[in-house]
């Protein structure tokens, strides 16, 4: 998937999620670390291309990830 938002735009549909969560700068990336104290998820975001990938615990990440795609398509 891709978003070609801004950094403030993601991070208001990531909050939208309900899940607490803190970010970081990665080199050519962000990073939003889910806080959520079950899994062990993280969203990517690549400004550059718009490319998104959430990775960590897949029983959660599935459902994470179709909510995620929810609230960017509203």
């Amino acid at each position: 998937m891709e978003f070609h938002g801004s950094l403030l735009q993601l991070k208001a549909a990531v909050e939208k999620l309900g899940v607490p969560c803190h970010w970081e700068h990665r080199h050519d990336f962000e990073s939003a670390f889910f806080d959520d104290e079950v899994s062990n998820l993280k969203l990517n975001w690549w400004p550059s291309t718009g490319v998104i990938q959430m990775v960590g615990d897949p029983e959660v990440r599935e459902d994470m990830w179709n909510r995620l795609l929810l609230v960017l398509d509203h």
